[in-house]
């Protein structure tokens, strides 16, 4: 710090004028004991003597006594000019231009330099000017004398220290006021640096735990196996369920081994030729990321595969694939989670044999049941009476309806057993469609709901198989219909595009919650929907429809808003037929017609 450091201690840093007028009552009472001790310090003229002394005493006791901080500041500059004309008149009355104490003038002089602003220089200069020619404007001392001019050039002396003083104030106020903006910065810095250690520690604390928590869920995922890996397929991570489902343990697998190596290679090697030929998914590790896309756009993020385990046994499973990012957000590799699907489908084979064998058992006497009940009806020698033919209606009724629900069961069985016959030919969907919509008609009537029909005017002409796809139109519009109430409509569309035919079934019904849409192909699910308003069904018709449409390489898609209504697409492979003569499959009059 610049300047004396005495100035800085009682001019700049005093909470009170009370400490700056400390020197000066010091003075004032060194001068006294001097006055006591000394004989050459006499008091010449006892009046001014006191009047200066009771000047100083006062200003004194007013800086110590006022409340300054209810003050204006401005104020406080009366103390060192009472005090100066203090210190005039103590030397006038201890010998005038001859008193040893004249430079007790220069400690007023000194707090008042030091104020802030130009100012004070002048005022300084000017007070000490007065105080210096007081024994002259009193008459103790003529203007003739020689020692006037002192008069005159001592206060131009204290102008130029009152100069510097100021100077050197204003450089102390800035340096002070720096030196608390950065303490303040620092104190600021330093509560934010507690704050943000406070943080830092709780954060480290539930990171410990979320660390804990996510490593105990970690260790308890045995029944699907879980495998982290890099860019490359390297695996990263390998948890307890990876370790029971392919027989490696962590140590064993965890940077040595790569995906790749424990998934079937003809499986592999097959699929991946779907895609990108160029790739070998077994041994190309530095274009694992890009067949890794490839297969997700192929397959989505869900698909079947099959794992490799350590004795080489091989393990169906369920295996879903992600993309895991770092913490900048980039793609730093894959994470795959499989689900061994051994038992699931053992469960699925068992359960279908057991339907298939149950529908065939319940088959043949059903067909026997409704022989002998044509039989009765078609008796010429004892006629049945109207009640006995209601009856019967009955009871054939109900008899075709076990029947088509014993097809019904059979065709899923096929389907999982992967014995789904199709018999393959050109179609002409139109009139497929067309026949699908007269049949829903009594059922419309029966239910007053408006059954619409909008067809286009050429041919749509697909590759499959006609009975198939008429039952999958029946079974679209038949539950449109059941699900529709009294008022309602159902609208059937048939519409093409260069690559795909397409046939929309949109009813104004119940509804299908949101949550319950992805169920809607299992077999045997019904909504809740259809449960609440008691409609008849047994869960089968969506999933015949869903293989049907599989069967046809073609995809099936539903949109549905609760008490809204429901539109189910299915979207079918167009056959592009060029410059021959086809027989349209389902025209009446069997004639050839050019496509």
């Amino acid at each position: 710090m610049s300047g004396p450091g005495w100035v800085s201690r009682l001019v700049l840093d005093s909470p009170t004028p009370g400490f700056k007028q400390l020197p000066s009552a010091a003075g004032l009472l060194l001068a006294l004991i001097a006055i006591g001790i000394l004989p050459e310090a006499v008091v010449s003229q006892p009046l001014e003597w006191w009047l200066g002394v009771a000047l100083v005493a006062l200003a004194t006791i007013a800086a110590f006594a006022l409340p300054w901080l209810r003050i204006p500041h401005g104020w406080t500059i009366v103390l060192p000019l009472v005090t100066m004309a203090g210190f005039g008149l103590f030397r006038v009355g201890t010998g005038g231009i001859n008193s040893p104490f004249g430079a007790l003038i220069i400690l007023p002089v000194v707090w008042i330099a030091s104020e802030e602003g130009r100012r004070h220089i002048a005022i300084a200069a000017a007070a000490a000017c007065i105080a210096l020619q007081l024994p002259y404007l009193l008459g103790d001392a003529s203007w003739n004398n020689g020692f006037a001019l002192r008069g005159f050039f001592t206060p131009v002396i204290y102008l130029i220290v009152a100069a510097i003083l100021n100077d050197l104030a204003h450089r102390q106020r800035l340096q002070i006021a720096s030196l608390r903006s950065l303490a303040d910065q620092r104190a600021i810095l330093l509560a934010d640096a507690d704050e943000h250690a406070v943080e830092l520690e709780e954060s480290e604390a539930r990171l410990r735990e979320s660390e804990q928590f996510n490593r105990s869920i970690w260790d308890a995922v045995v029944a699907e196996s879980v495998v982290a890996v890099d860019m490359h397929g390297l695996v990263v991570a390998w948890n307890p369920g990876a370790e029971r489902m392919l027989g490696l343990s962590a140590d064993e697998a965890v940077g040595i081994r790569y995906i790749t190596d424990f998934i079937d290679p003809a499986q592999l090697i097959e699929r991946a030729a779907g895609f990108d030929s160029s790739i070998d998914p077994v041994n190309d590790h530095d274009r694992f990321a890009e067949l890794l896309e490839a297969a997700r756009a192929s397959y989505g993020d869900n698909a079947e595969w099959t794992y490799v385990h350590a004795d080489g046994t091989h393990i169906p499973v369920q295996l879903s694939g992600s993309p895991r990012t770092d913490g900048s957000g980039n793609v730093a590799g894959f994470i795959f989670i499989g689900t061994d699907l051994t038992k699931a489908r053992e469960v699925n084979r068992l359960k279908d044999e057991f339907v298939g064998m149950i529908s065939h058992e319940l088959r043949t006497p059903l067909s026997s049941i409704l022989g002998y009940l044509e039989l009765i009806r078609e008796e010429a020698e004892e006629p049945l009476t109207p009640e006995q033919l209601t009856y019967l209606a009955v009871a054939e009724r109900n008899a075709n309806r076990l029947l088509s629900l014993v097809g019904d069961l059979l065709f899923t069985a096929q389907v999982e057993a992967g014995k789904f016959p199709l018999e393959r030919q050109i179609v002409e969907l139109g009139e497929i469609v067309a026949a699908a919509v007269e049949s829903g008609r009594p059922a419309a009537e029966r239910n007053g709901v408006n059954l619409i029909a909008d067809l286009p005017a050429g041919q749509v002409v697909v590759d499959g198989d006609p009975t198939r796809l008429a039952q999958a139109c029946d079974n679209l519009i038949s539950n449109a219909l059941k699900f529709t109430g009294r008022g309602g409509s159902v609208t059937v569309s048939l519409a093409e595009t260069d690559l795909e035919a397409v046939i929309s079934v949109q009813d104004t019904g119940m509804g299908i919650p949101a949550a319950e849409i992805d169920r809607l192909f299992t077999r045997f699910f019904r909504s809740s929907t259809a449960t609440r308003q008691a409609v008849q069904g047994v869960g089968l018709g969506l999933s015949i429809t869903k293989a049907i449409v599989t069967a046809h390489h073609g995809r099936m898609d539903v949109a549905s808003v609760e008490n809204e209504g429901t539109t189910f697409t299915i979207s079918l492979p167009r056959t592009l037929v060029a410059s021959r003569t086809i027989e349209v499959i389902g025209d009446p009059t069997n004639e050839e017609t050019t496509a």
